[in-house]
Formats: C-alpha cells, structure tokens, sequence
C-alpha cells in the first residue's frame, strides 16, 4: 500500500505521479497520459506500491542493473 511519502512525485520525470486522496489517506497516482513507462516510481517506492501495467517490478529493476552496469564500464 502506497504511504504517502512522494518520492515517487518527486521523482518521475514526466510529471505523471499525482497525489489522491483515498479513503482518508493522501496516495500516488499515475498518471495515464502522461506516464511513459520509465519505472522510476517503481523503483524508487519504498512499499512496492506502484505497479506499472508496461513492465514488473522486477523487469524494471533489470533494466536499472543492466544500466548502471554500462554506466560502471564506460567510467573504468
């Protein structure tokens, strides 16, 4: 369940996470139109919250791997 923190408000390049409120409690909301699939929300979300219809969690935590892995190989 999402707590309320915004982190991933905070970082979502496109602007495409929104704060709802549900039942009393302040959540993240994605943004449809908006949301271009990049998994930043995901990953960064503390409870595992976010669950993007384009890829898992686990998908998304590959690609990031993958990435810093190049990223980690270009600077050596």
């Amino acid at each position: 369940l999402c707590s309320g923190c915004r982190i991933c408000e905070f970082l979502c390049p496109y602007g495409a996470i929104e704060m709802k409120d549900k039942d009393g409690e302040t959540v993240a909301h994605v943004i449809e139109a908006l949301c271009k699939g990049c998994g930043v929300c995901g990953t960064a979300c503390p409870t595992k919250a976010i669950n993007l219809g384009h890829f898992t969690t686990e998908e998304i935590n590959a690609q990031v791997r993958a990435i810093i892995k190049e990223m980690e190989a270009a600077a050596a």
